[in-house]
């Protein structure tokens, strides 16, 4: 157990000295080391928290915005979620930077974990701030954080012009990793709108950013959706790879998030090759893991999984692809990967 200024200590250690004051990327940009580091100290972390939640609520608007990322990728947000909740009715007394700050914090949780009324009701709580934010970073992240609740709504334009001001404002900071989640974001609208030659332009430049900082999240994500773009555009073995790829950094990444990401992505593949299957198992696998860890599907990619979803139920019948979703949703993390790396995965051994 430690108490608050240990806490402090731990976070600053872990994404670097000042980072409490005011760094803006400082869990992405201090990179994978960083990461292991807080996750290693997760449990002094999270009494921090608690000792600033009943001693000194002051810093936590900031804390709360700048560990997100670690907290998201790491698989806490469970927790992390029941704080901003504890903080968020106070929000309206906060100064203006750390009111947009622990709106931003409450948005992007809602946006992960499902919760599309608390998203919503940051968002239009959010919406009247931006005018008056003058940090740069702040405000491109707050207008990125706009466009990911867009797609609660299904406003896919106001979603992809949120996302290209964002992206805007990040290319004249010094912020890659903000840079390629702005890139990467609009991609996903452009993908789902059937803007595929724009989507391929962005998800490559995500790629190239990615790789660039060695950050295993974004990598993933941008094979995973290069492969997503192949099998739109009936490129079948060439998304395997990459999908392969990205399962392999995916788990490098140790991100629920991101492993779920894959397998609904196979899904897809495996159903174009022909196999419904398959895709029912891997897709139910997707759920299952993705709701043992509190996330739901990304808003703007609701759509398409549900669209695929209709389509393989189409395929096999409602009875047979709800005995293979269940059966999906069943497995580990581990088995489920098995799976997603056979061409012929074991649905028939799995449900008869």
């Amino acid at each position: 157990m430690v108490d608050g200024d240990d806490g402090g200590q731990v976070v600053e250690d872990g994404i670097g000295a000042g980072s409490l004051g005011g760094q803006h990327d400082s869990v992405a940009a201090a990179g994978v080391q960083a990461d292991e580091r807080l996750q290693a100290e997760a449990g002094n972390l999270a009494a921090a928290v608690r000792w600033y939640l009943a001693h000194d609520r002051v810093p936590l608007p900031h804390l709360f915005r700048v560990l997100w990322l670690f907290w998201e990728l790491r698989d806490h947000l469970g927790e992390a979620r029941a704080w901003v909740g504890q903080l968020l009715p106070a929000a309206g007394s906060l100064d203006p930077v750390a009111r947009a700050e622990m709106l931003w914090t409450a948005a992007a949780t809602g946006v992960e974990v499902g919760d599309d009324q608390a998203a919503l009701a940051a968002r239009e709580r959010l919406a009247p701030l931006l005018d008056g934010i003058g940090d740069p970073f702040l405000h491109a992240a707050c207008q990125l954080v706009m466009a990911w609740t867009s797609g609660i709504t299904g406003d896919f334009d106001g979603a992809l012009q949120g996302a290209l001001v964002s992206l805007e404002q990040f290319r004249g900071q010094d912020e890659p990793f903000w840079t390629a989640l702005a890139v990467y974001t609009a991609s996903i609208v452009e993908m789902t709108i059937g803007r595929h030659d724009d989507a391929l332009r962005h998800l490559t430049e995500a790629r190239d950013l990615a790789e660039r900082f060695d950050n295993p999240w974004l990598a993933s994500a941008s094979r995973v959706y290069l492969g997503t773009l192949a099998v739109a555009q009936g490129r079948p073995e060439e998304a395997r790879g990459l999908l392969e790829e990205g399962l392999e950094l995916s788990l490098a990444a140790h991100s629920t998030r991101s492993v779920t990401l894959c397998l609904a992505a196979f899904a897809r593949l495996v159903f174009v090759e022909g196999d419904p299957e398959q895709a029912a198992m891997l897709a139910g696998a997707a759920d299952g893991l993705r709701l043992r860890a509190g996330l739901q599907v990304w808003p703007l990619r609701r759509r398409e999984e549900a669209e695929l979803a209709a389509q393989v139920r189409q395929a096999l019948g409602a009875d047979r692809f709800g005995q293979l979703s269940a059966a999906g949703a069943r497995l580990t993390q581990q088995q489920a990967v098995a799976a997603a790396r056979n061409r012929r995965a074991a649905s028939t051994s799995l449900t008869g």
